[in-house]
């Protein structure tokens, strides 16, 4: 509890900082929030809620349903269902949805619309373009620089259309 205490007290003295943006942000739902300052739409710290919706977050984000960031999240991101425009670092969740990645996806469920840059992870992942590894189920990428590890795995530019185990292409 003490350590709790502590990391709350260190948020709200970090709070000038950042004036222009929410350094903590409790969301009840999309945007039904309150944030310390009073801004929920930029954040940059901590946000936990039941599901929320934002511009652009930078730290760590925990929601329970849904997590939704328009343009830009830079950090920790996990909920049951996890939106993103362009994510750079870890997206988790059941599902998982962004048009850029840069760093780690995981989850039942991953899609890249765009170009996913470093490690999906999860039962099925897709990405139109990969750089970097899929690991899961079933792997699909249009576009794939680096190695797919599956059951299946589809990659329209790979050793061949479809492979078992192993697919990918350098």
């Amino acid at each position: 509890m003490k350590k709790l205490a502590v990391l709350f007290a260190l948020v709200f003295l970090a709070g000038p900082a950042f004036a222009a943006s929410g350094v903590l942000k409790l969301s009840l739902w999309d945007r039904a929030a309150i944030a310390i300052p009073n801004n929920i739409d930029d954040v940059k710290g901590l946000e936990l809620g039941i599901g929320s919706t934002a511009d652009n977050f930078m730290g760590v984000q925990f929601d329970l349903l849904y997590a939704n960031a328009h343009e830009k999240t830079v950090g920790l991101s996990h909920a049951l269902v996890d939106f993103a425009n362009h994510m750079t670092g870890v997206q988790g969740g059941f599902l998982t949805k962004a048009n850029y990645v840069q760093g780690v996806q995981w989850g039942t469920i991953n899609l890249t619309l765009e170009e996913m840059t470093g490690l999906q992870w999860g039962f099925y992942n897709q990405a139109e373009s990969v750089n970097g590894v899929q690991l899961g189920f079933v792997n699909y990428a249009k576009n794939i620089h680096g190695l797919q590890l599956g059951v299946l795995n589809i990659a329209e530019n790979g050793w061949l259309p479809a492979m078992v185990i192993v697919n990918g292409r350098f």
